[in-house]
């Protein structure tokens, strides 16, 4: 049996929603947890099996991080996650900011995970 990909959700908007019913629907992932500004505070009754937490550095074993916060955040999220070697898959969608944010990403890239 091969190994499933635990992908942790960054953000709880309908982006996040979404990602969590595609990972649920996915044979080949588990989900690690949910990420939310305010953490498992007012904890939606939806997310009650999975693990809440206010920040990524907090679950373990992340393979993949799915960023669904809104467009601007997503180089500040990448960068961070990246830098603890974890993967990230977003919907950066500023179409002519796509290869400064491609560029920055890829020096995060070449550091050691931390």
């Amino acid at each position: 049996m091969m190994k499933k990909i635990r992908a942790a959700v960054v953000g709880y908007g309908n982006i996040g929603r979404y990602s969590i019913e595609a990972l649920q629907a996915a044979p080949d992932f588990e989900i690690a947890g949910i990420v939310r500004r305010q953490g498992s505070k007012d904890k939606p009754l939806e997310l009650t099996r999975y693990e809440v937490v206010g920040d990524i550095s907090e679950l373990n074993a992340v393979d993949v991080a799915i960023l669904a916060t809104p467009t601007r955040s997503c180089p500040e999220y990448a960068g961070k996650i990246v830098e603890l070697g974890i993967n990230t898959v977003d919907s950066f969608d500023i179409h002519t900011e796509i290869l400064d944010y491609r560029n920055r990403q890829m020096e995060h890239c070449k550091k050691p995970a931390a």
